[in-house]
């Protein structure tokens, strides 16, 4: 909160009556020469773990926090500390403030253009038909595809595991086509989402690569999908 007020202060200290303009970028460069926080990059809520007694953890893959790159209003921001939060569909930055604590955030979904983990590419979900607030894009093209990451907090009533807990990650795969959201999870639904003249040289590619949706790969279903747009 802190941040907000001295970012306040400084909107305010310029004089009008000096007919002075002083833009927007040159006070974010201002504010991070003298607090060390790029307030493009920290804008958000402040986060709060829950202390629920709540089995498991919302996040992505991992309850650590990994390392990212972050692009928000066409900035690039390296090797951020990053959790995402699957089942609120939250990115949560860690952040060092300028009292040399470590902070946490969520970050302002409206202002994220993508999230990069390594090979792992997160972008804004502009799609009504799929219900992730961000989806993991695969392969973008005339036959986009995309993955959505969830994870279910369920309550448990049974004897002595009553209470709460969250389920393992799930992911649900797409494919858009011309705009038409498809959803996949199998080679028959697979299949009938391309035209029936291409689907013996889909089947035959699936047959000589061992695909099995079940155990597919991010890499294999780029693969695929690419084979797929060629034929």
């Amino acid at each position: 909160m802190r941040i907000f007020f001295i970012l306040f202060f400084i909107f305010f200290i310029v004089s009008p009556g000096e007919g002075q303009v002083v833009k927007i970028d040159s006070l974010r460069t201002n504010f991070d020469k003298l607090y060390g926080l790029d307030v493009l990059l920290n804008n958000g809520k402040k986060y709060f773990p829950d202390y629920n007694p709540i089995k498991g953890y919302p996040f992505w893959r991992s309850k650590d926090p990994f390392i990212g790159d972050i692009t928000i209003s066409g900035k690039t921001f390296k090797d951020q500390q990053l959790k995402y939060n699957i089942n609120k569909q939250e990115f949560i930055l860690f952040y060092i403030n300028f009292n040399n604590q470590e902070g946490q955030i969520i970050l302002n979904p409206s202002v994220i253009d993508s999230v990069n983990i390594g090979v792992y590419h997160f972008v804004p979900n502009k799609f009504p038909d799929i219900d992730n607030k961000f989806i993991q894009q695969i392969h973008s093209g005339n036959y986009s595809c995309y993955i959505g990451w969830s994870k279910e907090l369920q309550v448990n009533t049974a004897g002595s595991i009553a209470g709460y807990n969250f389920t393992n990650d799930y992911c649900i795969y797409y494919i858009v086509h011309k705009g038409i959201v498809h959803r996949f999870s199998n080679k028959s639904s697979f299949l009938k989402i391309f035209p029936a003249n291409q689907r013996v040289m889909i089947r035959r590619y699936l047959a000589s690569n061992y695909i099995k949706f079940k155990k597919i790969d991010d890499n294999s279903l780029r693969e695929l999908v690419n084979f797929c747009e060629k034929i």
